[in-house]
C-alpha cells in the first residue's frame, strides 16, 4: 500500500509540474508581441477638465467583482476597433463602451501627425500601453486584460459560429479599391444575409461607397461604430444560442493574443453561462467632433463619461452640492 501511494504521489506531481507548465507556455505565447512603452499623457487644457470628483465610483468599484478588458481590433500597427467591455458575473451582466478611434490623446514625444489619436498608441505602447490610456480617460476604472484580434483571427472567429447575420442597408454597399492588397472589393445588395468570415471582415471594414456608386454612407467612424455594435450583438446572440460559451472561449484562443490566463478565461466563460441578450448593453464613449490643428478628433466628455460608469456600475452618488452638477 506505501508502495502504491509513493508510486501515485509521484504521478501526480508529475502531472501537475507538467500541467502548470503547459499552462505558462500558453500564457507566454498568448501575449501580445508589440513592445509595452509606458504612456505619459500631456496634460492639456481638455484633460484638465471635470477630473476631480472620483469618490463615488471609486468606492462602486471597490466593491464590484466585475472583469474588465479592452478589445482590440488591429489593421497593422494602429487599433482600427477599440471597446471596454465590462463583465458582471453576479447579475451575467455585459456591458460594453466603444471607443471611437479617432479620440482625442496627446502624449509627450508623439507630436507627429495623427499620434494624438488614440488608435496611434498600440502601435507606440503596445496592448499594455493601450489598457493604461483607456483606464485614464474612463476615470482609473480597472483595466484587468487586453484581447487583440486581427483581421484573420475575426474571419476565423465568425467561422467558428458558423457565419453572422446581419441586414444590408439599402441602397446597398458597394465599395473598391484598387491599392489595397489585395484590392478591397465591397459589393453587398440591400437585405438580409448571413456574412461569412471573409465577408464579416469587410461589413466592418466598410465606412463610405466608391463615389458615383450610390452605396450607403455610415457617416464617419461613428456611423462605422454603431454597425459594429450591430454586427457584434448579432455575433453574441449566435455563440450562445450555441450553447457551449466556455467550449467557443477556448476554441477562439488559436485567434487571440492576450494577457488572461487560459484558466481566467474558461472560469470567466463559464461564469457567462446564462447570460443572454437583454443583459447586454453597447454604447459609445461621450463626446463629439470637432477639428483642432487642420485635423477632425473625437474629444470625449469627462463628465458624461463619469455619469455612464456610474450606470454602469450602479453607484450609490451622494450630493455634492454645485460641484457634482457642473464637474468644476
Amino acid at each position: 500500500m506505501k508502495s502504491f501511494l509513493k508510486i501515485f504521489t509521484t504521478a501526480f506531481i508529475c502531472f501537475v509540474i507538467l500541467f502548470s507548465g503547459s499552462f505558462f507556455a500558453f500564457n507566454v505565447y498568448m501575449k501580445d508581441s508589440q513592445a509595452y512603452v509606458p504612456v505619459d499623457r500631456d496634460e492639456d487644457e481638455h484633460f484638465s477638465e471635470d477630473t476631480d470628483i472620483k469618490d463615488d465610483l471609486l468606492r462602486a468599484v471597490a466593491k464590484s467583482k466585475r472583469v474588465n478588458f479592452v478589445l482590440l481590433g488591429l489593421e497593422g500597427p494602429r487599433s482600427d476597433t477599440m471597446m471596454f467591455v465590462s463583465f458582471d458575473p453576479e447579475k451575467k451582466g455585459l456591458d460594453m463602451i466603444s471607443i471611437p478611434r479617432d479620440t482625442y490623446y496627446p502624449r509627450v514625444g508623439y507630436e507627429g501627425v495623427g499620434k494624438k489619436k488614440i488608435n496611434a498608441v498600440y502601435g507606440d505602447h503596445g496592448a499594455t500601453g493601450v489598457k493604461e490610456v483607456v483606464g485614464d480617460i474612463l476615470w482609473d476604472i480597472p483595466i484587468d486584460y487586453y484581447v487583440t484580434v486581427s483581421y484573420k483571427g475575426a474571419e476565423a472567429i465568425v467561422n467558428s459560429i458558423g457565419g453572422v447575420p446581419v441586414t444590408i442597408p439599402s441602397p446597398g454597399m458597394y465599395y473598391r479599391d484598387d491599392y489595397d492588397k489585395p484590392p478591397l472589393v465591397i459589393n453587398f445588395p440591400p437585405g438580409p444575409r448571413v456574412l461569412n468570415g471573409a465577408d464579416a471582415i469587410k461589413f466592418l471594414r466598410y465606412r463610405k461607397p466608391t463615389p458615383g456608386s450610390g452605396g450607403h454612407d455610415r457617416h464617419g467612424d461613428l456611423g462605422r461604430i454603431k454597425a459594429q455594435q450591430e454586427f457584434m450583438k448579432s455575433a453574441l446572440d449566435k455563440a450562445m444560442s450555441l450553447g457551449n460559451i466556455p467550449g467557443l472561449v477556448s476554441s477562439s484562443f488559436s485567434n487571440v493574443k492576450t494577457d488572461m490566463p487560459l484558466q481566467d478565461a474558461m472560469r470567466h466563460a463559464s461564469s457567462a453561462i446564462g447570460l443572454n441578450m437583454s443583459n447586454i448593453t453597447m454604447r459609445t464613449l461621450p463626446g463629439e467632433d470637432r477639428y483642432q490643428g487642420g485635423l477632425s478628433y473625437f474629444f470625449h466628455s469627462a463628465k458624461e463619461t463619469r455619469e455612464l460608469l456610474l450606470e454602469i456600475y450602479d453607484a450609490e452618488v451622494e450630493e455634492v452640492g454645485d460641484i457634482q452638477a457642473d464637474g468644476n
